[in-house]
């Protein structure tokens, strides 16, 4: 496995051998309802700047009886191809993995002016529109974050970062103003699951050694995996490379 994107097709031989180890791979609602053996492993996708690399990642894994979710990033370019957006989203879904919302909605809020909670109610409404639930939700980490110290899912009140500050703030211009997570339907968050091990490509670099979890695994816990199919495009042949 390389330690660093862009990942190739042996790389997705590395991530098989470690998956197959697992008495089954599991998509994050699954995790949130009850299966939260240390031999499942809870597979995601933070699906950031393309798309079509998150299919044939979801195509691989229904293959193999992976079942994983897809988080959809709303302020993403793909997120404007409507066409293609409903049309991949119906193949991730037919899969078998559940699609879950990437917020965006405190930076979004920053860019446009618009309420955080009009954002928010537009955006999962729309994916809910196509015949997806959406009961997850995720946080993006975008550059605005870093910028204005602010973690995108301080919007719930389930995830308070004392770290950044009060709860009720304000944050490049927008005020935070944090309410439940069901106020939008949402059952849970990813990253507010209990976990023993967390394994995650994020910044297109692994965050631990992957042959070492793979070598570890099973733990005295749950293992999670983040996995951006935008680092796994020059796995599938002929897909766009994100940039």
């Amino acid at each position: 496995m390389r330690d660093v994107a862009p990942f190739q097709p042996d790389d997705l031989d590395h991530l098989d051998r470690l998956l197959s180890q697992a008495d089954q791979v599991v998509a994050m609602e699954d995790v949130h309802a009850g299966a939260t053996s240390r031999h499942v492993i809870g597979l995601r996708h933070d699906v950031d700047n393309v798309i079509g690399p998150a299919v044939a990642m979801a195509e691989w894994e229904a293959v193999r009886g992976y079942r994983s979710t897809y988080y959809i990033l709303h302020t993403s370019p793909y997120w404007e191809q409507k066409d293609l957006l409903r049309a991949s989203l119906e193949t991730i879904a037919g899969c078998g993995h559940e699609i879950g919302f990437h917020i965006n909605a405190v930076t979004a809020a920053i860019d446009t002016g618009r309420p955080v909670q009009e954002i928010i109610e537009d955006a999962v409404g729309e994916l809910r529109s196509y015949g997806h639930p959406v009961h997850g939700v995720v946080a993006h980490g975008d550059n605005a974050c870093y910028r204005h110290r602010f973690i995108n899912d301080e919007v719930f009140t389930e995830s308070r970062r004392p770290a950044y500050g009060p709860a009720s703030r304000l944050v490049g211009g927008v005020w935070l103003n944090p309410v439940p997570r069901s106020t939008y339907g949402f059952d849970y968050d990813p990253n507010w699951l209990r976990r023993t091990v967390y394994l995650s490509d994020s910044g297109g670099q692994w965050s631990r050694p992957f042959q070492e979890v793979a070598d570890g695994f099973p733990f005295d816990g749950q293992l999670h995996i983040l996995i951006h199919a935008d680092w796994w495009a020059e796995a599938f042949a002929g897909l766009e490379v994100a940039a």
